[in-house]
């Protein structure tokens, strides 16, 4: 062995590197969202979670809505006769029937049907027989309340609505952790490396994975190119369209009308609502700008809003991290009555709705493995219930 002599003071710049021992911190921070509110809830709540049976990993729901009870102007009411045929002057004449009484809100006069021709006529007449009134005003609405029966009656002409189907796949998720002999039984200086903690650590990135999936998937299908199909199912984003509204700058006015249009189609009484984080400041600025600060606290200031009361019901106000992006300026709420999760029914090996698999490495390797597995969707009935208010 060669000796290498050193004068004066030892400094760490003459110590041999692989001699000095490094100062790693022994806990590995993982860098993680902390809620996955909108996949745990579903998960964890039976009331809304069913299994599917279908092969191909396809589910179907119907749909029904009242019959209607109003209908629109599409143009003026000329009036000044006893009659009038209003079959072109409605956007959807086919909802009323001979005999039905109907107020036109604008001039708040009761006429009803008297004479029906289907596809070109329908006639009313001023229930006390005055001429009919005009109307200029077109949007205005024309309400059936009641119908004109005499005292000897024969059956009216029975109506219905025709239910529609509606329907969404599955989509398979399928993870997998590996980790050979050596690597399992070195020594590291954090934890977090060893196999069962990098299980855990795929399993919460599969539940971020789950929650932007059943959050933001836009469209469903099946694929049958290949050795094997494919199937994906749309999501919240995908699902709801009727209540998407837009908004410019966030005020309490289009907040209001946005949540009240979520409230005007039924459901329960109350709506949650996940916020992508601007949207989630321009809700609290709403609450700021309501109070002047005329004393600042000594250790505490701000403003946290955790429900929002209207007129027509409650809203809890979450802020979602996986609502990024674009998607930091999305709201989504949703009615818990009308969402449900749906998951493959049980196979040989157990539930579909989420297992880890172990031991399913190539024989005669030393590496062990395992996958993590979920066959999941989502059903949203009546999707006018929901709403997502966006930028």
């Amino acid at each position: 062995m060669a000796t290498t002599i050193l004068t004066g003071n030892l400094a760490s710049d003459i110590v041999l590197d692989a001699n000095q021992m490094p100062d790693n911190d022994a806990l590995l921070y993982l860098l993680k969202p902390y809620q996955s509110q909108l996949f745990q809830k579903l998960y964890f709540s039976e009331r809304q979670s069913k299994e599917v049976t279908d092969a191909k990993g396809l589910f179907s729901y119907f749909e029904d809505s009242l019959y209607p009870h109003q209908d629109t102007l599409a143009t003026a009411i000329t009036g000044g006769s006893a009659t009038e045929n209003m079959y072109t002057e409605l956007n959807n004449p086919t909802y009323f029937q001979l005999g039905d009484i109907l107020l036109i809100e604008q001039s708040e006069q009761e006429v009803y049907v008297s004479a029906l021709t289907a596809g070109s006529a329908l006639t009313v007449t001023a229930m006390d027989g005055s001429n009919i009134t005009a109307v200029s005003q077109t949007g205005t609405y024309v309400k059936k309340i009641g119908s004109r029966n005499p005292e000897y009656n024969t059956p009216r002409l029975a109506t219905a609505t025709q239910e529609v189907q509606l329907q969404n796949y599955l989509t398979i998720f399928n993870e997998s952790v590996a980790m050979t002999s050596r690597e399992q039984g070195a020594k590291h200086f954090t934890n977090g490396r060893t196999y069962d903690e990098q299980v855990q650590k795929r399993v919460e990135e599969m539940k971020q994975m789950f929650e932007r999936n059943l959050m933001f998937s836009t469209s469903s299908g099946r694929n049958t190119t290949g050795s094997s199909p494919v199937t994906w199912g749309k999501g919240f984003l995908g699902t709801v369209v009727t209540n998407k509204v837009a908004y410019t700058t966030v005020t309490e006015t289009s907040l209001d009308a946005f949540l009240q249009n979520t409230f005007d189609t039924g459901g329960s009484d109350m709506r949650d609502f996940y916020l992508g984080s601007n949207l989630t400041t321009g809700v609290n600025q709403i609450l700021k700008d309501r109070y002047q600060v005329t004393a600042i606290p000594a250790e505490e200031y701000g403003v946290k809003l955790s429900r929002y009361l209207t007129p027509f019901g409650m809203v809890n106000v979450y802020w979602n991290p996986r609502m990024d992006g674009k998607f930091t300026n999305y709201g989504f709420a949703i009615d818990w009555e009308n969402i449900t999760l749906r998951y493959m029914a049980n196979d040989s090996k157990g539930t579909q709705k989420f297992r880890i698999e172990d031991d399913v490495q190539t024989i005669g390797s030393s590496a062990e493995q395992c996958k993590i597995y979920a066959d999941l969707g989502i059903e949203i009935p009546n999707e006018s219930k929901h709403g997502i208010y966006y930028k």
